[in-house]
């Protein structure tokens, strides 16, 4: 026989447990390690024990060798030692002990009570034991000295009666133990525990009743057919772990009554009475349920009443009449995380038993329909009010009221969800008083919230999100109360007190809500601003096929990383650095495809690579990266794919089933509008884990003053670039987790509008199309409206929960991830994370079982997850990380990140639709490497353009790419025309060429004044995003390529009379705005060292102001204002008599004065100016605010001008309403983030910066490097070193400092 060296012994006993596996494949259905508990019965006695020691050897392994941290251990030595006594309870005694000490740790007090009891009556432990000693003392009662161990399957009568004269601990080992005589006590202190499945059956009267007693019950199934399970007066009882399912008689299964009974249950199920309820808590008794599963019961699952409370946390409630019922005299109910759900009746109940004097005098003759109160059995102590609270709770899809609340209760909800309810998700009448706080309430199928008759009952709401039901909030109108009031002889105020409502979120979709959304634009850009929401619209899944972005990448031309060669089976690594940009990231598609890609490629190569992947993520939405960086952390997760011998012989064979369900999970994630129980809990565990790392590394001040550093980030991501980014990402993080998650986030079934803007295909047709391609026979229905439903194949990965998969299983969570509640009618309508992926045509059918398009989907992912997770925890050759940066992308390109940084590939998804391809080109083409690619979509699309790819782009670009190509550098390469998109592929070269130097600058003149053209064209008729101040990008990249004399040349000529006045309409217009982007950017060019741009170096300040407007109001808001909203504000000269001075008509013009410098002001001043690179908020709706940037003498000599703002074609600011330029607050004279010099040539051959502390990337003034020391004077110029600082002084001190520094 062969010796196997194996390193440790958990290594041996998991090699056993596959061969274990192996042998009983029909047994391990499962795709855990761990064994149902439904295979059980397939092993002979024999086989159970054997498997038994094998699960306990591996965990007492676990916990002896500490290769694991406590988190990933006790879960896992748990459900081994659990799964081996299960299997044979008495063969390793010693994991009883363990079990109790696990159970110590977690707090799990009765759990690590009765388990060290087994352990001692199994004659593991001793009386003297300090463990045993130290739990006893953890009870409220004394640990009775008699302890028994039952063999038999019955219950004796002198055991039975031992129960009435002493004190016992009595432990069962596996069976069902009948009797017919009730288990009485009375002042007893009484521990029953079971080993193993242990049933105690009474089918002729109660089980347990008792008196004055404390009653322990663990591990037990209890059944009675006739009376009540647990009948406990004055007692304390204690239940955990145990079953009543099948308990169906008259009254309910279990019932405390009396001042001091408690009742305390954990983790049990109570369930199958369809005659009577489940848990009643009778007279001034206290009940406290948590983590418990109740269903199926025929009155209420929960009913307190007569003077009782009711603590219950975690619970599920589903599929009873009613939930929980309060009512009665109920005393405190508090009602915490729970989920009440598919209830036949109301979910929760709460009436205060005091109807108001007046309501019972109206109702004289016609009394409310009470159900039967059945009469207290003894005197109880009346409470002064019935309260409740009701906190995080889940309220869904029961069949009348959610919370239903009457006669004089007090009642506080808090971040409570209440949706999908058959009539009114909260009813509030009869005198309530009710405090609604934080709350959402939707898609109820009545009211959100109905406000009945409620006399002098005070109702507050605040902050709640009340939405999507047929009424919001119902209540009867002033009218009715008046004529009600008159007909009763009674004041008004006497029938209803107004309702306090603050800051409330109201109305379908949030289309009327109160609180505006934050609209806030980036400043300090060339072009037309994006109007950026706070949630803003958001492809939430790819339009289009991710591709590998380093597609054709010649690996041995990328950047070395200077890092020592390490050896590998005798040969050399060659350390390589990678990195590629995202601008509008979007989904992780494209990452996807790119890993796996590289991964492929560096497997061909004859040498071996370690290539570190860098990937810069950018979006202006903080949704969307933060929804990137929880996949990623899901997919870091993912188990081993390799397949282990618990494997079936199916389609996944080739995978480890636990991969192929994380897969799944995945999916569900990224693609689906709801996500099952699991997957849910994989998400939060993500969701959880990056708070805490987040949180530790955000840098939050203890009291103490010391840093805090627990958990640490990801390997694979950092926030180097943007620590800001970091914060804003943990707030969504925040935001998720303390939001519970709803159906509005997508919810086609209520409003799915589909706006006449889009042109492409629908959903429907794009599976028809998929369905016909890949010769699927399925109805393609199935997977409309963001569902992948999993396929039977798929399913048998995970047989253990098979039926979460199922329609029922899919429907009780939601995802948070794919968007915001405020989109639910603007998701894309044919979003699909089958447009996201294209599914490999290599994928054959296995066997007689037909592929589904889910198959295909999922058999293409499987291997590029392999890639992903590998390349995440850094077990592959691609090392990848990922650097968020929230923003806008040409603002991230232009100031944020340090001038050292290039690109091996840049990717901008369709921001060319929005922005331009000129200001995309000008901001992304000087960041590339050398000979590396720039990649544009231009998107909508139904069909491939009829013109030749040249031209459409060259339409698109608004100049002739020859043009473009001379000025720049930067070259179209090609286009291609695929899934509704044109890719377009561009390269960048800074050197000039010759022919191109040599070229007279009156040529150059007329290439530079075609740009010019398309910046100033009129609004209506100019390509989205153009500015004048594209040109100032335009002329950095000039600077750089040509010579100093050419450029020197080429500027006298265009700011002369034949140049941009001549040939560019409205030059005028806008020459202001462009002097002030050219002194903010161009400061240290040969241009401003020019005589005849001496004006050129005035001052810069930022200017702001408010007004009022009724343009933009909560009706037409989100019309009107949208992510592609163009704004531009207007100068306009006043006229003599006070008004505004009218265009004049056009005249000939005047060819005189030909070689005129136009840099200064002439006779002919145009009447208006137009500034484009603005900011605007409307956070405050319908007060608006505007800043932009000014030169100060400008500003001193057009204080009388006249403001004019348009958003789009709506004027929102009118020059009628007079508001001038002496009207604006001048905010400061420093221009905080100038554009990058990306092009020195210093700064070439350098490679990316890689330290982890960069702050934002500030950059230095004179050079552009990044920068974090700034003049101590000003306090906001920053300086790379001492050198910068004086070679930039004389400057500085006369423009930007007002103090005065020693140097």
């Amino acid at each position: 026989m062969e010796s196997v060296h194996i390193e440790n012994t958990f290594e041996i006993y998991m090699q056993e447990l596959e061969k274990f596996q192996k042998k009983h494949p029909k047994a391990f259905k499962s795709t855990s390690f761990v064994l149902p508990e439904s295979s059980f019965s397939l092993l002979s006695s024999k086989e159970r024990k054997e498997l038994s020691t094998i699960y306990f050897n591996l965990a007492k392994t676990i916990i002896e060798n500490g290769t694991m941290s406590e988190e990933e251990k006790q879960p896992q030595v748990l459900d081994y030692l659990n799964t081996s006594i299960g299997l044979d309870a008495m063969c390793n005694k010693g994991a009883y002990s363990i079990i109790a000490k696990m159970h110590a740790t977690n707090n799990n007090l009765f759990g690590a009570y009765a388990n060290i009891l087994i352990s001692l009556a199994l004659g593991e432990i001793s009386h003297e034991d300090e463990f045993f000693i130290q739990q006893c003392k953890r009870m409220p009662f004394s640990t009775p000295k008699i302890i028994k161990r039952q063999y038999y399957n019955r219950l004796d009568e002198g055991l039975l009666d031992l129960f009435q004269f002493e004190d016992v601990v009595l432990v069962l080992e596996p069976g069902t133990y009948t009797t017919t005589m009730l288990m009485e006590m009375d002042n007893r202190n009484i521990v029953i525990i079971g080993i193993g499945k242990v049933t105690i059956k009474n089918s002729d009267i109660n089980v347990f009743r008792g008196s004055d007693s404390n009653l322990v019950l663990y591990n037990i199934h209890v059944e009675c057919t006739r009376g009540y399970s647990l009948f406990m007066k004055t007692s304390q009882v204690f239940v955990d772990n145990c079953w009543f399912i099948k308990c169906s008689g008259p009254v309910p299964p279990i019932c405390i009554d009396g001042r001091k009974a408690k009742l305390f249950m954990n983790k049990c199920v109570v369930a199958n009475t369809k005659n009577a309820g489940g848990i009643l808590a009778d007279i001034d008794s206290i009940a406290y349920i948590k983590d418990c599963k109740l269903y199926n019961i025929g009155v209420s699952a929960i009913e307190v009443r007569y003077g009782s409370s009711l603590c219950a946390k975690n619970n599920d409630i589903y599929h009873n009449k009613q939930g929980i019922s309060a009512w009665l005299d109920a005393n405190e109910i508090t009602l915490i995380d729970n989920i009440i759900h598919n209830n036949d009746a109301e979910g929760i109940l709460i009436n205060g038993n005091r109807e108001p004097l007046l309501s019972k005098t109206l109702n004289i003759k016609n009394p409310p329909q009470h159900t039967v109160q059945p009469p207290p059995t003894s005197n109880y102590t009346k409470p002064s009010q019935t309260f409740a609270v009701l906190r995080k709770n889940r309220i869904l899809e029961n069949g009348s009221f959610g919370v239903s609340t009457d006669f004089q209760a007090n009642v506080r909800m808090e971040e409570n969800e209440i949706a999908n309810n058959g009539v009114t998700g909260c009813i509030i009448k009869g005198g309530v008083d009710a405090f609604l706080i934080n709350n959402i309430i939707h898609h109820n199928k009545s009211n959100g919230i109905e406000i009945g008759a409620n006399y002098q009952g005070k109702v507050i709401m605040e902050n709640n999100q009340i939405y999507s039901n047929k009424i919001n909030i119902g209540k009867f109108n002033d009218k009715f109360y008046n004529t009600l009031a008159k007909k009763c002889g009674v004041d008004v105020q006497q029938l209803s007190v107004p309702v306090e409502m603050n800051n409330n979120e109201i109305g379908d979709n949030y289309s009327d809500q109160e609180n505006y959304v934050n609209f806030n634009v980036s400043s300090n850009r060339p072009g037309i601003h994006l109007f950026y929401e706070e949630d803003p619209n958001l492809y939430a899944i790819g339009n289009t096929y991710g591709f590998n972005l380093l597609k054709g990448l010649d690996i041995n031309a990328t950047a070395t990383v200077e890092a020592s060669m390490i050896f590998h089976d005798t040969q050399k690594i060659k350390n390589k650095q990678v990195s590629v940009f995202l601008g509008g990231v979007g989904d992780l598609r494209n990452i996807v495809e790119t890993v796996y890609g590289l991964t492929i490629l560096l497997e061909s190569q004859s040498e071996n690579y370690n290539v570190n992947l860098l990937f810069t993520i950018n979006d202006f939405n903080s949704t969307m990266l933060t929804r990137d960086l929880v996949l990623l952390e899901m997919i870091s997760r993912l188990p081993d794919p390799k397949p282990s011998f618990t494997n079936l012989e199916s389609l996944y064979n080739k995978w480890n089933k636990d991969f192929v369900v994380g897969a799944i999970q995945i999916l569900s994630v990224w693609g689906e509008k709801n996500i099952n129980t699991n997957t849910f809990h994989k998400l939060n565990d993500c969701i959880n884990s990056l708070i805490e790392s987040l949180e530790n590394n955000v840098k939050t001040k203890k009291k103490n003053g010391n840093m805090g550093f627990k958990k640490k980030l990801p390997s694979w991501v950092s926030f180097k670039y943007s620590p800001s980014t970091a914060s804003s990402i943990l707030r969504t993080l925040r935001h998720w987790k303390e939001k519970s998650p709803t159906p509005a986030a997508l919810n086609w079934e209520a409003r799915q509008r589909e706006h006449s803007r889009i042109t492409f295909l629908r959903e429907s047709e794009v599976f028809e199309n998929l369905k016909k391609y890949h010769h699927v026979d399925e109805d393609i229905n199935i997977y409309t409206r963001y569902r992948l439903p999993v396929s039977t194949q798929a399913q048998y990965c995970d047989d253990e929960h098979r039926f979460a998969y199922s329609g029922t299983g899919r429907t009780k969570f939601n995802i948070t991830m794919l968007t915001v509640p405020t989109m639910e009618d603007d998701v894309y309508p044919t979003l699909s994370i089958f447009r996201a992926f294209q599914i490999d045509d290599y994928i054959l059918q296995s066997g007689n079982q037909q592929l589904t398009l889910y198959d295909r989907l999922l058999l293409t992912l499987l291997p590029k997850f392999v890639s992903l997770r590998a390349s995440l925890r850094e077990s592959s050759s691609v090392q990848m990380q990922v650097v968020p940066i929230l923003g806008d992308v040409i603002d991230t390109l232009l100031y944020r990140l340090p001038s050292s940084v290039r690109f091996d590939a840049i990717d901008c998804s369709n921001l060319a639709d929005y922005v331009s391809i000129l200001n995309i080109l000008f901001s992304t083409a000087p960041r590339l490497m050398d000979n590396s690619l720039l990649t544009l979509q231009l998107m909508k699309l139904r069909e491939s353009p009829s013109k030749p790819m040249n031209e459409f782009v060259e339409e698109r670009l608004g100049v002739n790419l020859n043009v473009i190509a001379s000025l720049t550098g930067i070259t179209y390469i090609d286009a291609y025309y695929k899934d509704f998109a044109v890719y377009s592929t561009w390269k960048f070269d800074i050197k000039c060429k010759t022919e191109d130097i040599e070229k007279k600058p009156v040529t150059l003149m007329m290439d530079v004044i075609s740009v010019a053209n398309a910046c100033c064209t009129d609004y209506t008729t100019r390509i989205k995003g153009l500015s004048i101040n594209t040109l100032v990008r335009l002329f950095q990249i000039m600077v750089v390529r040509f010579p100093e004399k050419t450029i020197a040349k080429l500027f006298r000529l265009l700011f002369a009379s034949e140049g941009f006045i001549r040939h560019v309409k409205n030059f005028e217009m806008h020459s202001i705005e462009l002097k002030t982007f050219m002194t903010m950017h161009l400061s240290s060019s040969i241009i401003m060292k020019l005589d005849e741009f001496k004006d050129l170096k005035a001052p810069i300040a930022r200017y702001s102001v408010r007004w009022k407007t009724d343009m933009i109001n909560k009706n037409n808001m989100f019309t009107m204002v949208h992510s592609e909203a163009e704004i531009w504000l207007r100068l306009i000269k006043p006229a003599p008599n006070g008004g505004t001075t009218r265009t004049p008509k056009k005249k000939k013009k005047d060819k005189k004065g030909k070689g005129n410098n136009n840099n200064t002001s002439d006779d002919r001043e145009p009447i208006h100016y137009y500034f484009d690179s603005v900011s605007l908020n409307a956070a405050e709706a319908p007060i608006i605010s505007i800043s932009f940037h000014l030169p100060v003498p400008f500003y001193n000599t057009h204080k009388d001008w006249i403001l004019e703002c348009n958003v789009g074609s709506v004027k929102v600011l009118t020059a009628a309403e007079m508001l001038t330029l002496s009207k604006v607050t001048q905010k400061d004279l420093n221009h905080y983030y100038t554009w990058v010099d990306v092009l020195k040539t210093k700064d070439n051959d350098k490679t990316e910066n890689s330290c982890d502390d960069i702050k934002d990337a500030r950059v230095c003034k004179r050079c552009g490097d990044a920068a974090s020391k700034f003049c101590t004077g000003c306090k906001s110029v920053y300086y790379c070193s001492k050198y910068c600082q004086k070679e930039d002084w004389k400057r500085h001190k006369k423009e930007d400092c007002t103090d005065k520094l020693k140097i």
